[in-house]
């Protein structure tokens, strides 16, 4: 009887001992035979039992862009690609006096001239007159009254003065029918530094042509340079019939 027991006893030491290596086994994923001492070293580890001083944090839920902002380099930080720098055009027409600003500008666009009226190209050399301190767009209707059979050429000649202290040019814009207006493709210009003059001549030669070659001129007067101050007027003539 004592015999049986020690034999019942040792059996089941054995059992324990194979069940504990199989737990082993499984807690490192491998049989008995693979478990060794960096596999239960690294347990703690894989069970988030490390440094208690780590702190993990989540994936941040912002957009890229936002955290791009945050991290000083966006449009905010004031550096030189951003947009709060004051450069650009809104800086330019702000700066008045060299850079032209507001009081330059034109108050009206090309299709938006100013009427002057009219003068006969080859007759009376008619003349028409404007003032002012900043560009400015004007049309003046140039019309044909001579009907002799000897053709006559249609004229014009327009004459700028620039204010003391700021220069303005001269830009004329000729269109191809009669009908209609050109705001591209100047025909004739004055670049000069005080006084300005830009001439046309178009239409017949030596012989009518019979057609009508009434046209309607475009002028600009475009600043340059220098301060437009609304005492300091440039002066523009334009007159017909005249070489």
């Amino acid at each position: 009887m004592q015999q049986a027991s020690i034999v019942k006893c040792v059996v089941g030491s054995l059992v324990s001992a194979l069940a504990i290596s199989a737990l082993i086994g499984c807690a490192v994923g491998s049989n008995e035979a693979d478990v060794s001492e960096s596999d239960l070293t690294t347990l703690p580890a894989e069970a988030g039992t490390g440094d208690e001083n780590s702190v993990v944090l989540p994936p941040s839920t912002k957009p890229k862009e936002e955290e791009t902002a945050d991290a000083g380099g966006g449009a905010d930080s004031g550096g030189g690609g951003g947009t709060d720098a004051g450069s650009g055009t809104d800086a330019g027409a702000d700066a008045g006096g060299g850079g032209g600003g507001a009081a330059c500008a034109s108050p009206n666009v090309c299709t938006g001239a100013t009427d002057l009226g009219s003068v006969s190209g080859d007759t009376g050399a008619d003349v028409k007159t404007a003032q002012g301190s900043g560009s400015q767009w004007f049309k003046v209707r140039v019309t044909e009254n001579d009907s002799d059979v000897f053709g006559v050429s249609l004229l014009m000649k327009a004459e700028l003065t620039s204010p003391p202290g700021t220069n303005f040019d001269l830009f004329l814009y000729l269109p191809g029918g009669s009908s209609g207006q050109s705001c591209s493709g100047v025909s004739q210009s004055s670049t000069s530094t005080g006084a300005d003059t830009a001439k046309l001549e178009w239409g017949e030669g030596t012989l009518s042509n019979g057609s009508n070659d009434d046209r309607t001129v475009t002028v600009e007067v475009r600043w340059v340079s220098g301060t437009c101050a609304p005492a300091a007027k440039w002066s523009l003539t334009v007159r017909g019939d005249t070489p």
